[in-house]
């Protein structure tokens, strides 16, 4: 981009689906998309741009090369009243992260406190983007 060119703008609705739709053309379960593409867009919304959508192409270059899952749930490697220790099987760190907040966040409420621990997750992205959900359930 020149200095005098004036950067372009695009609607954060239109780019959330648009990269949901790019996730899903590579064969990702449609959860699983809505939840990277939302976990992205959030992180550049925030301005943690290295760790937004600047993360779309590599991702699906993950998956095109085999080294992301596209679908498949965690497998529990250990369980204890407060604690939960995963195996990710590769899967999306976004989607692996939100399921992890809201498991925590059960035990949390039973026991007052709750640790999820994902091994073999893949990159999860922009942390922050993770705040407000896990600031909801108080």
């Amino acid at each position: 981009m020149q200095n005098n060119e004036i950067p372009r703008r695009y609607r954060a609705d239109e780019l959330r689906v648009f990269a949901r739709n790019l996730l899903e053309h590579t064969g990702v379960r449609d959860d699983i998309a809505r939840d990277i593409a939302d976990v992205l867009l959030d992180g550049d919304l925030l301005g943690h741009t290295t760790h937004g959508l600047a993360l779309l192409a590599p991702y699906l270059d993950e998956i095109v090369n085999g080294r992301m899952a596209t679908s498949g749930e965690p497998r529990v490697r250990s369980r204890r009243a407060a604690a939960e220790v995963w195996d990710g099987e590769r899967l999306p760190g976004p989607w692996l992260t939100l399921r992890a907040l809201d498991r925590a966040s059960e035990m949390a409420r039973a026991r007052g406190t709750g640790t999820v621990v994902i091994r073999r997750s893949h990159h999860i992205a922009c942390l922050a983007a993770y705040l407000k959900r896990a600031t909801d359930v108080g």
